[in-house]
């Protein structure tokens, strides 16, 4: 069925203000903790409540980002894409509000990206579902790594591309678009595919994980008056900047990472049995 514009956009804002208000979600599990040193930290509890989602694992409270390495599979946001043009005005848009711009640590447009399966953090070494059944908790995070690419260089990925996608609206645990895939239940497949192949199976999410692509991280919990403007931000923008609401992403990317701030190609995925593409 197919959904207007009026009404992506009516979802997009509802989610906005669920975001901007403070309503966020303070989860515990492999996304949300990372380290500026390379030791296995201890969860701060007290630091997990206190501040947003990431904060202040992957990026300090002042914005600085944190070593947090680990491997992921995504497809990245083309820069030629009109999304990617409309969302780096934006994100100028916020940089510029005084009110907001100390309160969010923004993401590089070269980063964008959306998530096609986690893969591993070096933190979660040894962690049932989160590390591979295959490898010894001994191994380091880059014997990991080199594990599976060598598992995709012969994975057949049996998706159709290009990936159409759609906004779906704003995520509720950091600054960023809620997405829909048009062949869902493919994808579906394929993260299961993916994770019998690579042994993981991250038991919190892996059935509900929710599609998006990350903008950026919100350092301090917002207040009314904060929230009020990047609604009125992102509103303006939405509805004046005309932002589309469908794109396109190619073949996903089996990727290396230090931090949150770039993610390092290492193999291609591809269709062996057949193209799978579209036009």
């Amino acid at each position: 069925m197919a959904i207007s514009r009026s009404t992506t956009i009516f979802f997009f804002l509802a989610c906005v203000a669920l975001l901007t208000l403070g309503i966020v979600r303070v989860t515990l599990g492999i996304g949300d903790f990372g380290t500026s040193t390379t030791t296995t930290p201890r969860l701060n509890r007290t630091a997990a409540i206190r501040y947003p989602s990431g904060i202040p694992f992957k990026f300090d409270p002042d914005g600085r980002a944190q070593l947090f390495r680990g491997n992921t599979i995504i497809s990245r946001l083309s820069n030629e894409s009109a999304l990617y043009q409309s969302l780096v005005v934006l994100q100028e848009k916020l940089k510029r509000s005084h009110n907001l711009s100390r309160l969010i640590a923004h993401l590089p447009p070269s980063s964008w990206h959306m998530t096609v399966f986690e893969g591993v953090v070096g933190i979660e070494r040894g962690k049932p579902g989160y590390w591979p059944s295959d490898l010894s908790t001994d191994a380091t995070l880059d014997e990991c790594t080199a594990l599976f690419r060598t598992k995709l260089s012969t994975f057949d990925l049996q998706l159709s591309l290009p990936q159409h996608i759609s906004v779906a609206g704003f995520t509720s645990t950091g600054l960023g678009l809620r997405l829909e895939h048009k062949d869902d239940k493919d994808l579906r497949r394929l993260r299961d595919r993916l994770a019998d192949l690579l042994r993981i199976r991250h038991p919190k999410d892996h059935e509900s994980y929710q599609l998006h692509l990350s903008l950026g991280y919100i350092l301090r919990f917002f207040t009314a008056d904060q929230k009020a403007e990047l609604d009125k931000i992102v509103w303006d923008h939405v509805r004046d900047a005309a932002m589309p609401m469908t794109f396109e992403l190619g073949a996903p990317e089996f990727c290396a990472f230090e931090n949150m701030l770039a993610y390092e190609p290492l193999l291609q995925l591809k269709n062996i049995t057949s193209t799978g593409e579209s036009g």
